[in-house]
């Protein structure tokens, strides 16, 4: 009876509760739960697939509260070099890494969108939080906004509802 339970949740588990292979790695090697780093790529650059499954998009801007979304790297890069002429303020990639605060961290601002590069940074930022703020969700909240109040607040309960659901 328990290993036909155990197989029914494997099956009926939802095809978006599967974390990609990158995730995992990165995890690994940075030493954090793999689904934390996921619900916060997922949280920060969710797109729906044509097959119904959210996953993080690596070709995402947002830039002044507006996201844009790439086909290919190279289009998101040739954006992202035009907003640059305009802003420094400017989230890239799977974890919508900030140019301003953290391009230091990278050669070029193109090089924001690989996503083993961004994830292992995003990592880091998020082991970061969680020494500081005692927790994952709060380390979620740090990530987005390390000033805290209510934008913490709103980024920590779509983060919480991101992992509930993912």
């Amino acid at each position: 009876m328990v290993v036909f339970v155990w197989l029914l949740t494997l099956f009926s588990s939802p095809v978006s509760a599967f974390i990609p292979s990158l995730y995992v790695t990165v995890a690994v090697t940075e030493d954090l739960p793999a689904k934390e780093l996921y619900i916060l790529a997922i949280t920060e650059s969710k797109v729906m697939l044509t097959n119904g499954v959210v996953r993080p998009w690596p070709w995402t801007l947002n830039v002044k509260g507006q996201s844009y979304y790439y086909q290919t790297r190279q289009e998101a890069c040739q954006s992202l070099t035009s907003f640059l002429t305009q802003t420094a303020l400017v989230d890239i990639g799977l974890t919508q890494l900030n140019w301003r605060y953290q391009g230091d961290h990278f050669d070029k601002p193109c090089d924001v969108f690989e996503p083993l590069a961004n994830l292992t940074h995003a990592a880091r930022l998020l082991k970061q939080g969680k020494r500081l703020r005692g927790s994952w969700v709060k380390a979620a909240g740090w990530f987005h906004r390390p000033a805290g109040g209510a934008p913490a607040e709103r980024y920590m309960n779509n983060y919480v509802t991101n992992y509930k659901r993912y």
